[in-house]
């Protein structure tokens, strides 16, 4: 293991660029379409892993292939009761023992984007001492959901997908039940939890997406759904994110959205009750037309929420009628605007920053300033220049074969004083751009997503941080990275012609080094086929590969529970 350095500081020493040997491993003489086959390994760039796998096909192999493509975004298959996923390679640590569970979409029939199919869950269940995977899938019972396989027509407005209307007299119809869902603060949203799984205690999960309504419990072993969860604390707001963050008190911190003329209620909520209180409100700057936030980020005692000048238009919301980005617009002039929010409650400072996109964010922690005076806030997240990655997620692009290049997303940091050498708070400041964290982003094909790190070192200084990655060329993310932001290196795992989802972070039970554990990934394959792929977090070398008994559709965000 990697000896642990102090990263007491948001600003990195400047290092040299010399680029280092090229070193590339297991390099394969034909693109992998077993279960059984073992992914590369690279200890340096995503450009040398793709001349290492280029071949004379007129397609790079570093493209998802068209057989993964159908299989990520078909109608997803069930499995309610748990089947074998025999291992195929490798042996699982013997220490690892519990469930991944992933929530994403399963059916994205009459739909038109990546984040409008109807949430499908999956459970991986692995246990070291005797060396079992096992697997089911199955559907959220979402209003939205039961509706469209009873009827087959959609009964609410997904992320990007208008409900279809026929005519003239169809459309207006529906542009009234639009206005009166809003007006009369009704379901003018969908319900269809599709984006991530939350534990909660008592063995229970949680089903979010970004609707009020949009909140279910499920049964962790089954996945069977058990209620939605209906909020009876008044806190205003039909929107929200699925994306809450853990405090270090035990308690759960998020926010919803009150629109138009409204803003941000933060609220602090009881892990075990579900109910919340709202400890901050921020003020939305158009009060017409509200930014969209997808994620944010927590240290120990503040809240960042990063709003990018991305607006979503009201008028496109209830006529249906697309916009620049789906259904917002790019006012990039406006800037960026940087809430931090002080999780007591005493008060907001709200800074500004040059224009941005992001959808999410690794760690956050606070620590002395680089300056040597006063202390600073450390954010790290996914960078975009622009939000063109929404129209890169359009199924249309995702399925042209072998498509465009997904747009760049870069790991950065944005630093955010807090206190003064007096220590007193730092009121509102206009904020650098965010600056890199590795010296080379070609090392990982300019593109971040999906962060995860140790959940042992939240809110604090750490070394390492892990994501999707790209090896191009490639229209959507294929590779799966560790970053060392200390060396400001980064190393790839790649399966050509596949598609891995969101690495999971598992530590070592008594580890105390900072990469002591193992990432878990369920990833589609370039023959359609699904497996879970179990990677040394330290080395990124692929320990064991487990044959899944279902194809895994398209994953956003999950979670692992240990065994009890």
């Amino acid at each position: 293991m990697h000896q642990q350095r102090s990263l007491g500081s948001c600003h990195r020493a400047q290092r040299p660029h010399a680029c280092p040997a090229l070193q590339v491993a297991g390099l394969p003489a034909q693109r992998h379409a077993s279960a059984g086959s073992r992914g590369l390994h690279s200890s340096t760039t995503a450009a040398a892993v793709a001349k290492a796998v280029s071949s004379s096909s007129a397609v790079a192999p570093s493209y998802v292939s068209q057989e993964a493509r159908r299989a990520v975004f078909d109608l997803a298959q069930e499995q309610i009761s748990e089947a074998d996923a025999p291992l195929v390679s490798g042996r699982l640590p013997t220490w690892l023992r519990g469930s991944l569970l992933v929530n994403g979409s399963g059916d994205y029939r009459g739909m038109q984007h990546m984040f409008d199919g109807y949430a499908c869950l999956t459970r991986i269940r692995l246990d070291g001492q005797t060396g079992r995977v096992a697997a089911n899938q199955r559907f959220l019972d979402s209003d939205a959901y039961r509706n469209f396989r009873s009827s087959g027509r959609m009964k609410y407005r997904e992320f990007a997908t208008p409900v279809p209307a026929e005519g003239p007299v169809g459309r207006a119809m529906a542009v009234l039940e639009n206005l009166m869902a809003l007006m009369s603060k009704g379901r003018a949203f969908t319900d269809n939890a599709s984006v991530n799984l939350i534990p909660l205690p008592g063995d229970r999960l949680l089903a979010l997406s970004e609707a009020r309504t949009a909140a279910y419990l499920v049964d962790p072993s089954t996945l069977a759904t058990v209620r939605q969860v209906e909020y009876g604390d008044g806190l205003a707001g039909d929107l929200t994110t699925a994306h809450p963050k853990p405090a270090p008190d035990g308690s759960v911190i998020n926010f919803t959205r009150s629109l138009p003329l409204g803003g941000y209620h933060v609220y602090r909520q009881d892990p075990v009750t579900l109910q919340r209180q709202q400890i901050a409100f921020v003020r939305d700057r158009d009060p017409l037309a509200p930014c969209w936030v997808h994620d944010m980020a927590i240290s120990s005692h503040h809240l960042v929420v990063v709003e990018p000048p991305l607006f979503m238009s009201m008028s496109s919301l209830v006529l249906g009628e697309p916009r620049q980005y789906t259904f917002m617009d790019w006012r990039p002039e406006e800037g960026t605007r940087v809430h931090v929010i002080a999780l007591d409650g005493s008060g907001v400072v709200t800074h500004t920053a040059p224009p941005l996109f992001t959808f999410h964010f690794a760690n956050a922690f606070e620590s002395p300033a680089a300056s040597g005076s006063g202390t600073e806030i450390c954010v790290d997240f996914s960078v975009y220049d622009d939000p063109e990655i929404l129209n890169d997620l359009s199924l249309e692009r995702l399925n042209a074969f072998p498509g465009k290049e997904v747009s760049p997303s870069r790991l950065r940091r944005l630093t955010i004083p807090l206190r003064d050498a007096s220590g007193r708070p730092v009121g509102q400041s206009a904020l650098a751009a965010p600056t890199p964290l590795l010296k080379d982003e070609d090392a990982y094909g300019n593109f971040h997503e999906f962060p995860a790190f140790n959940p042992r070192f939240r809110g604090k200084p750490y070394r390492y941080a892990y994501g999707t990655a790209a090896v191009r060329p490639t229209n959507m993310g294929n590779a799966l990275a560790r970053h060392d932001l200390v060396e400001g290196s980064s190393r790839l795992w790649h399966q050509p012609g596949g598609m891995p989802s969101e690495p999971s972070f598992v530590p070592r039970p008594g580890g105390s080094a900072e990469d002591d554990g193992v990432l878990l990934s369920p990833v589609v394959l370039s023959d359609g086929s699904s497996c879970l792929v179990v990677l040394d977090a330290a080395s990124m070398e692929e320990l064991a590969r487990a044959a899944l008994p279902f194809p895994v559709p398209y994953r956003f965000h999950g979670t692992f529970v240990a065994e009890k």
